[in-house]
């Protein structure tokens, strides 16, 4: 779908084949500025910071639910992860998700 939006201004042109110029020039201008504000929605939605996943966690406030025998247990959006710190955090101090550990993506690491 967007290819199309893409290339909808150059097949565009042909309507100066089947038109008077005039004519033409009015729905081809109109043709661009339409083409031109779908371009701009599209740039803004991919500039947008991810939401979801991990990618979106990082920089997100998280509680320690559990820490014993090195488990370390956060609570984020509703659901307990795994995590790792380099600090001694006590149970119900809030963290900051960092990114998680990079052979275990599962597990998230988390600082005070």
């Amino acid at each position: 779908m967007c290819h199309i939006v893409f290339v909808l201004p150059f097949v565009g042109l042909i309507l100066f084949w089947l038109m008077p110029f005039e004519q033409a020039l009015i729905f081809y201008s109109f043709l661009l500025l339409v083409s031109a504000v779908v371009y701009w929605l599209m740039w803004k939605d991919m500039r947008r910071p991810a939401a979801t996943g991990i990618e979106g966690m990082v920089g997100g406030r998280a509680e320690v639910i559990q820490n014993g025998n090195g488990a370390l247990k956060v609570f984020f959006r509703g659901e307990i992860w795994d995590a790792v710190s380099h600090d001694d955090v006590p149970v119900g101090e809030k963290v900051e998700i960092v990114g998680t550990r990079r052979m275990e993506k599962m597990r998230l690491l988390v600082r005070r």
